[in-house]
């Protein structure tokens, strides 16, 4: 018969329970309680008001020293329409005829406007006429329907950097109709 030492046996028992205590207590070290958890969310959001008033504060000096937080500098004067003048212009071109007549009269003053649209317009005009009449031309005009589409896609493309850049770039013939009625 094998007994138990009771001396032994109470040590253990005494040892498993402190233990238990122990990690019971750092258990209860890592618990955050919702008192905690609010006061955090309290001091967070605190902070991010401060950060959002001192960013209130950074725009209400620019506003202060400069008329406006998007002061507009002479590279890019606003136009009627509001818009910087080389996105009015870049704009024209985007939607073709459409976009190019609404910008010529939507804007009355600016003539950097109203020459890119007016342009982009009689392009639009030009590109839809030579197409119909290639497209009633059998095999061989219906061939030079694509090379007229790709050759116009990337005059297109040329007038749009152009006018993103400012530039008053002309095309023949066309560029000079547009010059003349801007």
């Amino acid at each position: 018969m094998s007994q138990e030492d009771p001396v032994n046996s109470n040590e253990e028992e005494s040892n498993s329970g402190n233990q238990n205590e122990e990690n019971h207590s750092s258990n209860e070290d890592n618990i955050v309680t919702d008192e905690e958890i609010h006061e955090n969310a309290k001091e967070t959001k605190e902070s991010m008001e401060e950060h959002a008033d001192s960013q209130g504060e950074t725009k209400n000096n620019l506003v202060a020293n400069n008329g406006s937080s998007h002061q507009s500098n002479s590279d890019h004067p606003k136009t009627s329409t509001g818009l910087d003048e080389n996105i009015a212009a870049l704009i024209s071109y985007i939607g073709g005829f459409v976009t190019g007549i609404i910008f010529f009269f939507l804007e009355k003053d600016n003539k950097f406007i109203r020459f890119h649209a007016l342009q982009s317009a009689i392009l639009t005009a030009a590109w839809l006429i030579i197409k119909f009449v290639l497209g009633h031309i059998p095999f061989i005009g219906w061939l030079l329907v694509f090379l007229v589409n790709g050759l116009t896609l990337a005059i297109w493309i040329v007038c749009m950097v152009k006018a993103y850049q400012k530039q008053s770039f002309k095309l023949p013939v066309i560029g000079d109709l547009a010059d003349q009625y801007k």
